[in-house]
């Protein structure tokens, strides 16, 4: 059975991304399912100790779960809002804490540094419409996947819920899916 990581970026427990997050999973029953709330997990931010430079894995143990789900992952799907022009401060710590695959490839030689490849995706939702800020957000993620054993696929980007002038576009919805899942 093909598993999905699902990273939940936004504290809202019933907001744009929870919606968002329900009709993906939909289209995954099949799929084995697991979700990760950044603001529930509190990671610790990485501070370059260094301890990945030397050892497999981080010297804070407090993702040690989710990074065993992360690895095993075929999809990754991220949602989230954008908060200040970026990631808002949870997922970031998540994506900073990346830097152990970093070190385990550049400085301990582990190619690749995840075994099992993925395909990833995100959808970013915005109070105003911040396209450029999403663009730039994927970016970041599609650089990151480069070293990490995953490819970015799929984007779905929903402007302007602070005005509650969006629609779920269902076009769009299909299309984020049927990328991340590709041709199975």
């Amino acid at each position: 059975m093909k598993k999905l990581l699902v990273i939940m970026g936004s504290p809202r427990e019933n907001g744009v991304c929870q919606e968002l997050i329900n009709q993906v999973r939909t289209y995954f029953l099949d799929c084995e399912i697991k979700l990760y709330d950044t603001y529930k997990m509190a990671p610790a931010p990485c501070t370059d100790c260094k301890y990945c430079e030397y050892h497999d894995g981080c010297s804070n143990k407090d993702l040690d779960v989710f990074f065993e789900d992360f690895e095993d992952a075929d999809y990754i799907a991220f949602f989230t809002p954008v908060y200040n022009n970026f990631f808002p401060a949870p997922l970031k710590a998540v994506i900073d804490r990346f830097q152990r695959y970093y070190s385990a490839r550049f400085k301990r030689g582990a190619k690749p540094p995840i075994k099992k490849p993925k395909r990833v995706g995100a959808v970013i939702a915005s109070g105003s419409n911040a396209r450029q800020c999403a663009d730039y957000m994927v970016g970041t993620l599609r650089q990151a996947f480069t070293v990490l054993n995953g490819e970015f696929y799929a984007r779905y980007y929903i402007p302007n819920t602070d005005t509650g002038k969006y629609t779920f576009n269902m076009v769009e919805l299909q299309k984020f899916v049927h990328q991340l899942r590709g041709n199975e």
